[in-house]
């Protein structure tokens, strides 16, 4: 028999509709930005995953901004019993995760202001479940920043909030998250954003990611900036040998 949407979980999720509705009607009088992406992951084993991105960025018809990123995640420290069910990248009991890689972006050389850089990235990510059922996420990040023989420092500080609903044909995610940029010696390009999504799970490998972020100003270095984003996700992984055939 399939599972019905509890009460709770609908009434959870009328509110977020309303509360999105709101927020777009605000938001879509002054969208300034469109965010694509592409993700994939391979997961190795229960602790090893390689995660791999590309994404642009799209203002006034034509893309001001380019990234492709390669990553290896670990994950470790079974400390609660935290299993997502359907979610295909769920990694059962794993409450401390870690990620590093690099990152490339790069801008046209048409743009009024070029640029190329190259970043290396270093993080921490925990979850918590509280109540409701509603998963708490928080990141630490560092990103080592190089562009024409400069380097950068830079702490991102991330809490996220996901809330799993399901109907008799669907099943996604909620979420909302805050998020602060700390640039190292230079506050005045420090950024704080909040954001708002939805993330459907399409086939047992692929979901489908939409959200709207707003990024408040920090004048006069930095403005705001409202965009829409979309990401399509694919998880893979490789086939285990059954260690009981001879």
């Amino acid at each position: 028999m399939k599972r019905r949407i509890p009460l709770n979980k609908l009434f959870l999720f009328v509110v977020f509709a309303c509360t999105a509705l709101s927020v777009d009607a605000q938001l879509s009088k002054n969208i300034q930005e469109v965010w694509p992406s592409l993700d994939m992951y391979y997961r190795f084993n229960p602790k090893l995953r390689l995660y791999g991105t590309m994404a642009g960025t799209r203002k006034e018809s034509s893309y001001a901004e380019g990234a492709v990123g390669v990553f290896v995640d670990y994950f470790t420290f079974p400390f609660t019993t935290l299993i997502r069910r359907g979610h295909a990248e769920a990694l059962p009991g794993k409450f401390l995760w870690l990620r590093a890689g690099y990152q490339y972006s790069a801008t046209p050389q048409s743009t009024a202001d070029p640029f190329k850089e190259s970043m290396f990235v270093a993080e921490g990510n925990s979850r918590f479940y509280l109540p409701f059922d509603i998963l708490m996420s928080v990141k630490n990040r560092f990103d080592f920043r190089f562009s024409e023989g400069d380097m950068k420092g830079r702490y991102r500080p991330r809490i996220s909030l996901d809330k799993d609903l399901q109907t008799d044909f669907l099943f996604f995610t909620l979420s909302g998250l805050l998020e602060y940029y700390a640039n190292f010696g230079n506050g005045s390009v420090n950024r704080f954003r909040s954001q708002l999504g939805m993330e459907i799970k399409v086939t047992k490998k692929i979901n489908y990611e939409f959200f709207w972020s707003h990024q408040f100003a920090n004048q006069p270095e930095i403005p705001t900036v409202d965009a829409f984003g979309m990401t399509l996700k694919f998880y893979l992984h490789k086939k285990q040998k059954d260690s009981t055939a001879r």
